[in-house]
Parts: structure tokens; sequence; C-alpha cells
């Protein structure tokens, strides 16, 4: 498997990218279609109103992170099932290296809030199907559409990039990771 990886920032206004891009009940749609929902605590429903969790910051940072997939690669993936098990093995590969930079930046910036891709903290698998708590609630972080942000519209409007989305089971030419520093 051959990729690139490649990444794009911006930096606004926190009041307006809320006014902008957060559609909570809107984007909730979209999770209640999602076959994990309900089964990670990083996902909803929540016990908590997502409205509030940007409340007080002033900006947002948003990246993208690009992972682009060579021809050669993308050819190699003849079914839906395998195009499927190449993009996630990418994103957690990418992702493993990603998620520790993003801590990094909330420590080096106080009363910040990172917003991440997904929750993978436990390989074993989250606890919330059992009914259990979280077994990091410290580490813990949700991504900008768990709490209803139209990513994209973020991304094509932010950072010039249009998320792809396969529709006959082939291998995107890229997939695109979204996070956020809110401070």
């Amino acid at each position: 498997m051959n990729y690139t990886v490649s990444t794009k920032q911006a930096t606004i206004a926190a009041d307006e990218f809320i006014s902008r891009y957060r559609d909570i009940e809107r984007i909730r749609q979209y999770c209640l279609q999602c076959p994990g929902y309900g089964t990670s605590w990083g996902c909803p429903p929540f016990d908590f109103d997502p409205a509030t969790v940007t409340d007080g910051f002033k900006t947002v940072t948003v990246t993208g992170t690009t992972i682009e997939f060579d021809e050669q690669t993308r050819a190699a993936c003849t079914t839906a099932s395998e195009s499927a098990r190449v993009g996630r093995e990418a994103m957690e590969q990418v992702w493993q290296s990603l998620l520790p930079t993003l801590y990094e930046q909330e420590r080096q910036v106080p009363g910040s809030r990172c917003f991440t891709f997904r929750c993978v903290l436990c390989p074993e698998g989250c606890t919330r199907p059992q009914g259990k708590p979280c077994r990091h609630p410290e580490r813990l972080r949700h991504s900008l559409e768990s709490v209803g942000f139209d990513l994209e519209a973020v991304t094509r409007d932010l950072l010039g990039i249009d998320l792809e989305w396969s529709t006959d089971g082939a291998l995107s030419k890229h997939i695109t990771l979204v996070t956020a520093l809110f401070s």
C-alpha cells in the first residue's frame, strides 16, 4: 500500500466557525445512520449538550490531513471489502502518528481543546456497549461531526479540499482526516 500524506490548516474566529458550520440536528441524522452510533464514548448520543463543548473559545484552527493513494494501490483494490480494508489501515497508520501531535498542541495552548478524527484509545474495544464507563475519560476527544459540524463545508470552504466518498466500492483517490484545535 503506497500513499502520501499532506496537511492544510486554516484559523478562524470560533463564533464564526460555529455559526457557519454547526448544524447539530442535521448532522445527527447522519450519525443515526452509522452502524457505530451509540457504540463508542466518542460518538452520540451524549449525556451532555454538544452545543456547549465549544463554549468560551476564541479561535479554531482546522487541519485537514489528506491521505492520497497511488494508482497502483487503487488498482489493486478489486473488491469493496479490499478497498475498505486498505482505507481503514491507512487511516489507522496516519492516525497513530497524528493523535500524539494533537494532544501535544493541546498541552502547548492552555485552556484549548482538540477535536479529533475518532476515538481509537481502546484497541480491545470500547466499554460503552457493555454499559461501562470510558476507560480513558481524560484522553477522550470527540470528532467535529459528532458534535454537529458539517465537515464537507468546513473542508471545502476553509481548506479547499473536497471530501471524496466511494459510491462504487472503489478505493477513493484520497481520504481526509479533519481535526481542530479550539483555543
